[in-house]
């Protein structure tokens, strides 16, 4: 009795080690999803693709008073952060308490000093560095005030 005890128990243990690296390997193909090679289809208009781009709207912006560009990409950087939203596990706002204008100040100077880099890699760098301040959970919905 005793030695088929010991066999459940480690057979137990064994399909929880199973279980545990079939969901390490689940979820590091999500982290960074992408086809077998690790290519992924960037879905952006030619005016928001790279950081060139936005310097020159930032440019248009200050220089022209002419911010059509930039609202495009403003818009772009919020679906991309609302998509990031949706998809990341535990995140209700990836950008945390950080309003969109700080979040559009950083693109700007990271683009600045990287000119070459698309777009999506500026978006890529932006969500490495607010992942760990983000919020991921709603905030508690207010009492209701009755008189």
């Amino acid at each position: 009795m005793a030695k088929e005890s010991s066999l459940s128990v480690a057979g137990c243990a064994l399909v929880r080690l199973l279980w545990i690296a079939l969901l390490l390997w689940i979820t590091q193909g999500a982290a960074y999803a992408a086809d077998e090679n690790q290519q992924y289809k960037v879905r952006a208009f030619d005016k928001v693709a790279t950081c060139y781009a936005l310097n020159r709207a930032v440019n248009s912006a200050k220089q022209h008073d002419d911010w059509a560009a930039l609202y495009g990409f403003s818009l772009y950087t919020m679906g991309y952060l609302t998509g990031i939203n949706r998809l990341a596990y535990e995140t209700y706002d990836i950008g945390g308490r950080k309003n969109s204008k700080i979040l559009m100040v950083w693109l700007g100077k990271y683009c600045e000093e990287h000119p070459d880099d698309t777009f999506d890699s500026a978006l890529h760098h932006l969500i490495l560095e607010i992942y760990p301040d983000r919020t991921v959970s709603a905030p508690e919905p207010a009492p209701v005030q009755t008189e």
